[in-house]
């Protein structure tokens, strides 16, 4: 008896183990955790869909800092007809102060030039410049714009006072708004490739040698997942970045506002980025060879054909997402038909998008039928017919 017991009590105790940690491998299976962030609004979105994947006061407004240069940027890649364009900087541009290219008033670059020295090295004196050439002159016309714009892709919450995003009263976004703002401007091929790099020579008229423009974005350098955009710091905004990851087809936007300090933001970034990569998983969607339909065959009683998909198809998908089949069939079969026949579509949807479609076939041949199986067909059908009329409604 005391040896049955004890075969019994170690059983036991391993079916309440198992049972006790059942709910958290379930958990497990529905995604990653997560991170927990040190900054008060941060958002991430999926850059080719615009899936929000992780939001902590999205719509809080917030002084943002030279993260304000993406929407200057995004006007002039909109609307600057030739890129090449002689810009000539003002007394304002010259004299704006804190982070700069270091321009002189009179110096012209061209709007490339620019660009390059605006976003990689946060040039406040070259956003200017570009904000007055392109409002004709006129930094506050530039900002109407900006304005306008950010009304344009649906920007509630927020509100520009100048070009290059200094602390000003009114000055303000969110993390949402800006990884909106974030993801447009990454549409752009000409901004992926300036954003990208950790270091640049553009022209210094004047001087014996070019002027070496350097990354604030240096985790670039470590990272190379981290694809560009923006860093921003001021006092009153802290610190913000919005950046670009990219890691085996999964591409993101991360909006980060009001970091309490750089090496907090950088450790930040990384965790959302991995939490981001690791929301998505690669999987057939559709196996080839597997049955997804069948149908009745016309004319045989009772007979239905096996339908199978013709490809494998492989995609991206986010954890959390069902995956969705829709299945195209018609309406009509016509006899004889061949094994290997496209008959229909099974298509794959998640999240709403469509994600692909395969053909699906015919697993046999099914010639036309005999006598025997039109009359048998035909007879079992008129039963049918009469035992349905007869039967009690």
């Amino acid at each position: 008896m005391r040896q049955t017991i004890s075969r019994i009590i170690p059983a036991l105790l391993l079916l309440f183990i198992l049972l006790a940690i059942a709910p958290s491998l379930a958990t497990a299976e529905e995604g990653p955790v997560p991170p927990a962030v040190s900054a008060p609004s941060v958002v991430m979105l999926n850059a080719d869909t615009g899936q929000v994947l992780y939001s902590v006061g999205g719509d809080v407004e917030r002084a943002v800092a030279s993260t304000t240069k993406m929407m200057t940027a995004l006007l002039v890649i909109e609307k600057c007809k030739d890129l090449k364009a002689p810009v000539t900087a003002s007394t304002k541009a010259a004299t704006v102060g804190e982070s700069s290219i270091f321009l002189q008033a009179g110096e012209t670059l061209s709007v490339t030039d620019l660009l390059n020295g605006m976003l990689i090295q946060s040039g406040n004196d070259a956003a200017i410049a570009l904000a007055e050439y392109m409002g004709n002159g006129s930094e506050e016309t530039f900002v109407d714009m900006m304005n306008k714009r950010a009304a344009q892709l649906g920007m509630d919450h927020t509100h520009f006072c100048n070009s290059h995003g200094l602390d000003a009263d009114g000055h303000y976004t969110s993390a949402a708004d800006f990884a909106k703002l974030g993801r447009e401007l990454m549409k752009h091929p000409e901004i992926r490739e300036i954003v990208k790099r950790t270091e640049y020579d553009i022209p210094w008229p004047g001087q014996p040698a070019p002027r070496t423009l350097i990354t604030h974005l240096h985790l670039m350098e470590t990272h190379p997942e981290i694809t560009g955009i923006k860093t921003g710091y001021t006092d009153a905004a802290n610190q913000c970045v919005v950046v670009s990851a990219s890691q085996n087809g999964v591409n993101l936007i991360i909006s980060y506002l009001g970091g309490p300090s750089l090496g907090d933001r950088d450790n930040d970034i990384i965790n959302l980025a991995q939490f981001g990569f690791a929301s998505y998983r690669q999987q057939n969607v559709i196996q080839q060879g597997s049955e997804y339909a069948a149908v009745n065959v016309p004319l045989y009683y009772d007979k239905q054909l096996p339908l199978v998909a013709e490809d494998t198809l492989s995609r991206l998908v986010y954890v959390k997402d069902s995956i969705d089949q829709k299945l195209v069939l018609p309406e009509e079969m016509h006899l004889p038909i061949h094994k290997g026949d496209r008959i229909g579509l099974v298509e794959i949807w998640g999240h709403g998008k469509f994600l692909g479609s395969s053909y699906l076939i015919a697993t046999e041949d099914v010639d036309e039928p005999g006598m025997g199986e039109r009359v048998t067909y035909y007879v079992q059908s008129a039963l049918g017919f009469l035992a349905s009329a007869i039967t009690p409604g």
